[in-house]
């Protein structure tokens, strides 16, 4: 994976999650952190690999819920900007390691038992993708989760998005995709699915569409704001 330092410099990470009732709800983050613990499937002994932990937002809450979190990110910025807040609130179970997705040579086999991705892999290519994946089964435990939480390409946001239409795509989102992509990723390297569903999204009113709208056949996908799968390693 070429770290694109451009696109994720220090004003990046400081400028995450800056709140706006209406694009940037307090519920968007709250429902993010919900969908997260059950992607990942949480339990009080785990010790538990974030990818592209940035500042440690999704970290620090993880930590509330597990035995040790280690986050890693390739950026200095991020982590200097992790570890700072990880000193400030005295978390003990945290740490934060330089590294790539793609290449996680740091850490010894079978050494976690989970593995989360959280708005993450619409943020790297295919190659990088499959490289991520065969090495988180070379971490993870026999039976270790991996959970993924993305934006799902099927989205009507993200349809206007990707062509520019009314709205942009972040610079950062450089694969967007749709779910039947994530499931051939992650049976070509042996995984086997566990949870494969959807949250729609956090907007006042629009939400309440959604909901309606989101479990119906054939329209469903439209109104399918983020992905939610969890995989297990054989």
């Amino acid at each position: 994976m070429t770290f694109e330092g451009h696109l994720y410099d220090r004003g990046y990470f400081e400028g995450l999650h800056k709140s706006h009732w209406f694009t940037n709800p307090k519920r968007k983050y709250e429902e993010r952190n919900r969908d997260a613990i059950r992607v990942v499937g949480l339990t009080p002994s785990d010790r538990v690999l974030e990818l592209g932990s940035a500042r440690g937002d999704v970290t620090f809450f993880l930590a509330a819920h597990a035995r040790e979190v280690v986050g890693l990110d390739a950026s200095d910025d991020a982590l200097h900007l992790a570890e700072r807040a990880r000193a400030e609130r005295g978390i003990s179970n945290v740490s934060f390691v330089k590294g790539d997705v793609a290449d996680l040579s740091a850490f010894p086999d079978a050494s976690f038992d989970a593995v989360a991705a959280i708005d993450l892999v619409e943020h790297v290519d295919d190659p990088t993708l499959s490289a991520m994946l065969k090495e988180c089964g070379r971490v993870l435990k026999p039976g270790g989760r991996l959970g993924l939480y993305t934006p799902d390409r099927a989205h009507y946001v993200e349809r206007l998005k990707a062509h520019d239409f009314i709205l942009r795509q972040f610079p950062q989102h450089i694969a967007v995709r749709r779910v039947d992509a994530y499931r051939r990723l992650l049976a070509a390297a042996r995984f086997r699915i566990d949870l494969d569903t959807w949250s729609v999204s956090p907007f006042p009113g629009v939400r309440l569409f959604e909901r309606a709208l989101a479990p119906l056949p054939l329209v469903g996908g439209t109104f399918r704001y983020r992905i939610l799968m969890r995989a297990v390693n054989p």
